[in-house]
């Protein structure tokens, strides 16, 4: 017969969250499973150029904003002519694009650790802690039956993504809501087009 302590430790395991329950879920490995998903580290977006239209305040009722970007994320981000993180010199503006591609996932100095699973959308969703590459670190979640990213927490800020879509080989969302530390929603953007580059265009100004 088992000791009293043994049955309440037991009992205690069967209550942790899944990600925890789970010992599986190593967080190296986890990752290599969603690249996997994702079409293998080959065919994640390093260089992509992408048009969208945004809303500032979540106000769908205005007029979006219609914008091209071409971004090779973490260091370079063109609006137009325009680089945005030399420009205002913050080599941080667009690593929560990088951790869209997926690419943080693969590079040998992020280092990266399992979070408690949470909900969203009504879907149980797997976490990663990234950081080394990423700083301040970033959180990020992703569904758990098809290894979709579905949410990033950094900063204080939520990012909310939905509607993936296939571009060349891998997977992105297309959708994103951004909430700022106070709860309210920021910005709401849609990807209207998605395009793989292998180089930057050659008429781009250096940064």
């Amino acid at each position: 017969m088992k000791s009293p302590p043994i049955i309440a430790a037991l009992a205690f395991i069967a209550f942790l969250p899944p990600a925890f329950a789970e010992q599986s879920l190593d967080a190296k490995a986890y990752a290599q499973q969603i690249v996997s998903s994702h079409g293998g580290a080959e065919k994640l977006l390093r260089i992509v150029k992408f048009s969208e239209t945004y809303y500032m305040g979540g106000d769908l009722t205005k007029k979006g904003t219609d914008r091209t970007s071409i971004i090779q994320a973490p260091t370079l981000w063109y609006v137009g002519k325009t680089e945005r993180v030399s420009k205002s010199g913050k080599g941080s503006v667009c690593q929560d694009i990088w951790m869209w591609t997926l690419v943080p996932l693969t590079d040998p100095n992020t280092k990266l650790e399992i979070v408690p699973d949470i909900t969203t959308e009504g879907k149980l969703a797997h976490g990663l802690k990234v950081s080394g590459t990423i700083e301040p670190s970033i959180t990020a979640f992703f569904d758990a039956s098809t290894q979709d990213l579905v949410r990033i927490d950094w900063r204080g800020q939520t990012f909310t993504f939905s509607n993936p879509v296939e571009v060349d080989g891998t997977r992105v969302p297309s959708k994103c809501v951004l909430e700022g530390k106070d709860g309210k929603e920021r910005i709401r953007t849609e990807l209207r087009s998605i395009e793989r580059l292998h180089e930057l265009p050659a008429d781009l100004p250096k940064p």
